[in-house]
């Protein structure tokens, strides 16, 4: 039907006079050769298994072929649609890991088979006969429209488990309808659209910051082609939903450099906050980023302006691989219906034209903070209170967790993401492998301890789940960002109170503050993780509570200032232990991305006694791997923590009062802040 490529002779034009496009289109046509040098969907060293690669490869090809044909390529492409219609239909539903069903049920492969044979056959048609076309049309409905119909229906019949499963085979499904024709199909697909955007919050993705993307690149394919199939179709196809997450994307992105074992040198990659199962060199897919900046300007001119800054930012190199990865490794990259949309791209928004608060929080549960929009030197990102999630799972026991940059190095890290299949995922799910906490209750006789760990936070707006993490307090006043949340609810019985509070003075001074409330005595294990992935972070344990760490050019100072319960001094024991960071996600297991144990390294404080109440308080001070040295900090005899900066005047304080409030002092500018249960404010002493 020639729904993708409706006008050879302007694209082939563009693709000269665009010094952009053009840049793209010649990386693009340097992948499929080397993606097709030899005959089969699999290549000399590809790491994935052939149905994780096959939706952007085969439709790439099919796109170069479309564009600029080849004898070579023609033969490829052509061999490898046949090729997969001929396979039986269970090797269409995926690898054996995948559940079998009598009829069968689409999975994730399926719907990326579908896409893919689909795509193909819209672009070349010509490259197969009338009775292999519908050899091939057949083979669409039977092996894939249809299971791909039967789950996407399961799924909107029972919507307490409803995730990005939904919008992938709904991509499979719609795709398909489109190229046979099927208007009652593509009615079918239109309604189910409807369904999928309200599964993501309004200013974010209660699954993970990796698999909004997945999502939204499935439903954005979708979208493109609909529009192009009935252009009237564009008015009951909301954008909304994956436009809106551009301001959580862009807050998200930490910074962009080289990272050791990935790509040539020089090869840059993006690295983002990484909270539950996401990739922590993310990119956003550029077909998402720029069928937002073409497709929502109208109604989201900020937002598609910010996408377009996205991809500008993170697609400065479109060559960055390993190119086998793209879609199910998630390192994220373009495929071909970015060449389509590149022109139609609104120009960049940049954050700060944007206006988007250094200070930002989004429903899903992220806060970032940083000292800049430009060239940031220091970022915090904190697991903090969220809203009801309109879906949910891909999450980890990680409430009231953070994450710390400064000079473009990761200090406090998660350990983000890593095959399913492997015993490290499990481990890097839990509460002990994040900058949190577990506790240490008595047993009845007590002989013995029990372990109280997070409970799984998988509810959505279908299915209320109790366990909640609180916002308290979010405020920037001057050069003070405050974050509080209370994530008691996810411990459950005895906790009463798991209030974190970060007092940051950005980029060089953070202070943490953890108050513990509960029924029963506790002991509390606070973890903190810092990252090791490439055996380049240098210890000094100065002692048990002063730590300094360092990376690459970048130092940081990390006390425990103050464990302080409500009866005595509480000194805290350290144990060191080993995690896991993770690079990215892979499929298959002893893959490149996944970390090796001691990746992460575990610095344990837990306290000596069970308490019903404990106080901590913990001083952070970044800056030049030689420069921290001349940072200090003290306990004055006033009960002040103070962090003093390389001048050894000025600095910042902080106090707890007896009126129970925290009290920040900024020697530098003698500007006082109180900090209150529920509120934050400036004040005059």
């Amino acid at each position: 039907m020639a729904i993708w490529i409706q006008d050879y002779k302007r694209l082939r034009g563009d693709l000269e006079a665009e010094p952009g496009l053009k840049a793209l289109w010649e990386t693009m046509q340097d992948r499929v050769a080397a993606s097709t040098s030899v005959p089969g969907v699999l290549q000399p060293g590809d790491t994935m298994e052939w149905w994780h690669l096959i939706w952007e490869r085969l439709g790439d090809a099919a796109f170069v072929q479309a564009v600029k044909p080849h004898a070579e390529l023609e033969a490829w492409v052509r061999d490898a649609v046949l090729g997969i219609c001929r396979r039986p239909a269970d090797d269409w539903i995926g690898p054996w890991f995948r559940k079998r069903t009598e009829p069968l049920e689409g999975m994730l492969e399926t719907a990326h088979i579908t896409a893919a044979v689909a795509s193909a056959m819209d672009l070349c048609p010509e490259l197969f006969s009338d009775e292999e076309q519908e050899e091939i049309r057949a083979a669409v409905r039977d092996k894939g429209m249809e299971p791909c119909r039967r789950s996407a229906a399961k799924y909107a019949g029972n919507r307490n488990h409803i995730n990005n499963w939904f919008m992938v085979l709904l991509n499979g499904f719609g795709t398909a309808a489109v190229m046979l024709d099927d208007r009652e199909a593509v009615r079918e697909a239109v309604s189910y659209y409807s369904l999928a955007t309200s599964l993501y919050n309004q200013d974010s993705y209660g699954e993970s910051l990796q698999y909004s993307n997945y999502a939204s690149i499935h439903l954005v394919h979708l979208r493109e082609l609909l529009i192009r199939y009935d252009p009237a179709l564009e008015a009951e196809l909301d954008p909304g939903c994956f436009t809106r997450l551009m301001p959580w994307y862009a807050a998200s992105l930490l910074y962009i450099k080289p990272l050791s074992g990935w790509g040539r040198e020089g090869d840059a990659y993006p690295r983002s906050v990484n909270f539950g199962d996401s990739s922590a060199m993310f990119r956003p897919s550029a077909d998402v980023l720029l069928h937002a900046a073409a497709r929502s300007a109208k109604e989201y001119p900020t937002e598609a302006g910010l996408a377009r800054w996205l991809f500008d930012a993170t697609y400065a190199n479109p060559r960055l691989g390993p190119t086998d990865s793209a879609t199910f490794g998630f390192v994220n990259s373009y495929q071909f219906p970015s060449l389509l949309l590149y022109k139609e791209a609104v120009a960049a928004v940049s954050p700060e034209q944007a206006n988007l608060p250094l200070l930002s929080q989004f429903e899903t549960g992220t806060v970032t903070a940083r000292n800049s929009w430009t060239d940031p030197v220091t970022v915090l990102a904190v697991q903090g209170g969220f809203l009801q999630h309109n879906v949910s799972s891909h999450r980890h026991l990680d409430q009231n967790s953070f994450m710390l940059t400064h000079k473009q190095e990761r200090f406090f890290v998660d350990p983000g993401h890593c095959c399913y299949r492997l015993h490290a995922n499990q481990v890097s799910k839990l509460s002990s492998s994040h900058n949190t906490w577990s506790f240490l209750a008595q047993t009845e006789d007590e002989a013995a301890t029990s372990l109280i760990e997070q409970k799984e936070v998988y509810g959505n707006i279908h299915n209320a789940n109790p366990f909640f993490n609180h916002s308290r307090i979010l405020r920037q006043m001057d050069d003070v960002q405050i974050i509080r949340s209370d994530c008691a609810g996810v411990y459950g019985a005895p906790i009463l109170k798991a209030e974190r509070t970060w007092i940051a003075v950005l980029p060089h001074i953070l202070f943490v503050v953890d108050r513990i409330e509960s029924a029963a005595p506790v002991k509390v294990q606070s973890h903190f993780v810092v990252n090791n992935r490439d055996n380049r972070l240098n210890v000094n344990v100065a002692a048990s509570n002063k730590l300094v760490f360092r990376r690459g050019g970048a130092g940081m100072k990390f006390f425990l200032l103050s464990s302080q319960s409500e009866e005595q001094a509480n000194p805290c024991r350290l144990i060191r232990d080993w995690g896991y960071v993770h690079d990215s996600y892979h499929p298959q297991p002893n893959q490149q991305g996944q970390g090796k144990e001691g990746s992460g390294l575990i610095f344990r404080y837990e306290s000596e006694g069970f308490r019903h109440s404990h106080t901590l308080v913990y001083g952070m001070a970044m800056d030049s791997n030689e420069g921290v040295r001349k940072w200090h900090m003290k306990v004055l005899e006033d009960g002040s923590y103070l962090i003093e900066p390389p001048s050894k005047t000025g600095g910042v304080s902080l106090k707890l009062t007896d009126e129970g409030h925290w009290l920040l002092h900024n020697l530098d500018n003698s500007r006082t802040y109180r900090i209150d249960e529920h509120q934050a404010e400036r004040v005059t002493l």
